[in-house]
């Protein structure tokens, strides 16, 4: 899979997490999977900021508005 990312280890990372109000709540390899998980999570909690980061960075790629 071309966004997996090797660790030292050999060990595949996750390098996209789903985030509600900044506290971690899933891992994935692939960006899609983490957005589709992230669309779940805000219907489950509309009132809540919910995004998909990269760990990277720690920085939000995406940002789930209600729909």
């Amino acid at each position: 899979m071309g966004q997996a990312q090797p660790t030292d280890n050999g060990r595949t990372t996750r390098p996209y997490e789903v985030r509600i109000n900044g506290a971690r709540a899933g891992a994935f390899r692939d960006v899609r999977e983490a957005i589709s998980s992230a669309r779940i999570k805000k219907r489950e909690t509309p009132d809540a900021m919910v995004g998909v980061a990269d760990v990277s960075t720690g920085q939000f790629l995406f940002e789930v508005d209600v729909q």
